[in-house]
């Protein structure tokens, strides 16, 4: 529709996010879109549009320039042409990372890149080039930062990006899509894990076997007849499970093997479910656990388990 031979995905992002930040960079009668790098943001703003660097926008609480997340989409036409004149070679860039804000030793070793964000340099000025910006829980969540790490950035108003909200994105990203279809999903609880201030969301997670897209889980699960409350967890594995009705407070496993066809139809499902505590201390906790800071303790569940193929109903 807008005839982009580069698009971005992008979300909002905070100032100082180690994330890379679409920008337009402007000389003299020519300009470019593209990636600029987190580290290269603050003193390229400071040396031309602002002295204060990369600081939120007081109006929205985000920075004014998207964070890139490295989800690319090109025009293969276009794409076809730059590589039959560029012969694959793009510019190379130099991706220091440095232990503290002294910049005096190193993080980790430096390298030498060729990124894929930097393709539009490569091409044509009056190519298109432009960015889609999605909210931060459909797209971004990565998991990349130690739990000290991840605490230091939590505690300088940054995302964390750590194991702890990687599993809890999960959750709140499944929320918010059966909320968006019709669901009577109840509101996160307030937490601490790490140390990180969280909210917990209903536990929900489906195989991909169940479902990848929002369309997908619409045609398997009739939302407007889906309770969950803030307690639960629901577990969906398997391509054929239909739900038509589903009361839910406490936990709840449903498999289906190939070739299997369940439906469940108006069922209540009330028990002690499952705990996710946060760790007293890290002694005897398995790696996982001490990367997440909790644990989860499986009170009681509802199984419901078919693997023979054929067809079921399960009901109240």
């Amino acid at each position: 529709q807008s005839e982009f031979s580069v698009n971005s995905l992008a979300v909002p992002r905070k100032a100082k996010e180690a994330i890379g930040a679409i920008c337009k960079l402007v000389k003299a009668e020519s300009s470019m879109t593209l990636n600029v790098e987190y580290n290269q943001l603050d003193p390229l703003l400071r040396s031309t549009v602002n002295p204060e660097g990369d600081v939120n926008d007081p109006s929205t609480g985000f920075s004014p320039y998207p964070g890139n997340i490295n989800q690319l989409i090109f025009s293969v036409p276009d794409y076809h042409k730059q590589l039959e004149s560029s012969k694959g070679h793009v510019p190379e860039f130099v991706n220091p990372k440095y232990k503290d804000s002294t910049k005096t030793s190193f993080k980790s070793p430096t390298r030498l890149e060729c990124m894929m964000q930097d393709y539009p340099r490569t091409i044509p000025s009056t190519s298109k080039v432009g960015f889609t910006l999605l909210e931060v829980w459909v797209a971004y969540s990565p998991v990349k930062n130690s739990p000290a790490e991840a605490l230091a950035k939590a505690e300088a108003g940054n995302p964390s990006h750590s194991a702890t909200t990687g599993e809890l994105d999960i959750y709140r990203a499944n929320c918010n899509v059966l909320k968006h279809l019709g669901a009577s999903v109840e509101d996160p609880a307030k937490t601490t894990f790490n140390g990180i201030y969280v909210q917990l969301h209903p536990r929900i997670v489906w195989s991909p076997s169940f479902a990848c897209t929002t369309e997908e889980v619409s045609k398997k699960i009739d939302c407007k007849t889906l309770q969950v409350s803030q307690g639960s967890s629901l577990v969906l594995e398997g391509e054929n499970i239909t739900i038509n009705g589903l009361s839910l407070n406490g936990s709840l496993v449903i498999r289906a093997s190939n070739g299997a066809r369940v439906t469940v139809k108006n069922l209540r499902v009330d028990n002690k479910g499952w705990e996710w505590r946060p760790l007293d201390s890290a002694e005897g906790a398995r790696e996982e656990e001490r990367m997440r800071g909790f644990t989860v303790i499986k009170h009681e569940t509802r199984v419901i388990e078919f693997d023979s193929p054929g067809e079921y109903t399960v009901d109240a």
